[in-house]
């Protein structure tokens, strides 16, 4: 049930933020029936009496009722838009520190969950109670990313293969789930192999299917002999793919480039509130600046006895394999050019990452009490 009050979030965080994704049509976006089996398995062995199957298609039968690209109401805008940002306001504070061995065992949960199945988060977080409902579905997130990049290169050498299988009438979601691998990247290489669509433009026909997919396909491409049917075909499936694949659409992507956003406008509203002054990451790149972090601060601060010459935002846990691999080399460029610095993992971090002398790792803006300014003359 909150996987699907995600998509629903999902949906609407879209429409708010002005993108429009194609994937609301007239004609029910339907799953198939793998998933409800699952869930119904899953709901036989539950002690709360929770039907999520009920909700699967009361929520297929509301979707399928909207037209694609139909906008929300202004109302709804200012509603959604609003309790977003109480939401932020919310968690500005909320501590959420995590031990390595906790993360790793939550890490292999999620290393073994198939692609097209939700993790059971509910009894996670019963195991591990100081663990916040967001720092699970950032590091499901990150673990998720990671196992796609891993599997990527298999499944194109096997893609002939896949395409053989989905000619011949097989669902898309059902292959997916039988290689384990999520449907929009799966429809990615689909879309590539069979109407030969460049690396660079598939994603624009995720987007707009029944805009960028010919009513034919071309001579010459491996979906020249099945016709137009299979087009017609393809242009429903991507639209499915993109509605229901919780890991890889389009959609997802937005959702985490509009997180990254809000929790950037946070930082500089709880500054702000706090009187630091300080510049943007847009103003030290228009200065000439080419790696820079998303606050620089005017003025140093002190945080728990730290001196803070600038502050990063990641509205994601601190994933310990990202954060050494990539994130040490890009703070360390700040501490070159800036001096010492802070980052804020809103989703939570590790304690045992907090190491550097030069860059401190917290996971919610400090308190007020925790921050000493220095005066200006």
């Amino acid at each position: 049930m909150r996987a699907l009050a995600a998509i629903e979030l999902l949906l609407i965080r879209v429409s708010v933020r002005g993108v429009q994704v194609g994937i609301l049509d007239i004609v029910f976006l339907a799953r198939h029936d793998y998933l409800v089996r699952a869930v119904r398995a899953r709901n036989e062995h539950r002690s709360d009496g929770c039907d999520d199957v009920a909700v699967l298609i009361r929520d297929r039968d509301r979707h399928g009722a909207m037209r694609r690209g139909e906008s929300l109401s202004v109302e709804l805008r200012s509603l959604v838009s609003h309790g977003l940002v109480a939401r932020r306001r919310q968690i500005a504070t909320r501590r959420a520190t995590m031990k390595l061995a906790t993360y790793e065992r939550i890490r292999a949960v999620f290393a073994s969950t198939p692609c097209d199945a939700y993790p059971d988060l509910d009894a996670i977080r019963a195991e591990c109670p100081e663990c916040t409902l967001d720092a699970l579905v950032s590091i499901y997130s990150q673990e998720s990313s990671r196992k796609i990049r891993a599997t990527h290169g298999k499944h194109v050498r096997a893609i002939e293969a896949h395409a053989k299988r989905y000619v011949l009438g097989e669902d898309v979601f059902s292959i997916a789930a039988n290689v384990d691998f999520p449907a929009c990247q799966l429809m990615r290489l689909l879309l590539e192999y069979l109407l030969g669509v460049g690396h660079k433009s598939v994603g624009g026909v995720l987007r707009d299917p029944f805009g960028r997919i010919p009513e034919v396909p071309e001579r010459g491409t491996p979906a020249a002999e099945y016709g137009a049917k299979l087009c017609a075909r393809l242009r429903a499936d991507v639209e499915r793919v993109v509605a229901w694949d919780h890991q890889a659409s389009p959609a997802v992507d937005v959702l985490r480039h509009n997180a990254g956003k809000e929790y950037e406008d946070l930082l500089e509203e709880l500054l702000t509130n706090e009187r630091i002054p300080f510049v943007t990451e847009q103003d030290l790149r228009a200065d000439g600046h080419a790696r820079t972090p998303d606050i620089k601060l005017e003025v140093p601060i002190a945080v728990k006895g730290r001196i803070v010459n600038w502050i990063d935002s990641k509205a994601s846990f601190s994933d310990p394999v990202v954060h050494v691999e990539k994130g040490t080399e890009q703070f360390q460029g700040y501490v070159n050019r800036f001096g010492p610095g802070m980052v804020i993992y809103w989703h939570g971090i590790i304690d045992e990452l907090n190491t550097d002398p030069n860059v401190l790792l917290v996971d919610a803006f400090p308190d007020t009490k925790d921050i000493v300014k220095l005066k200006m003359i």
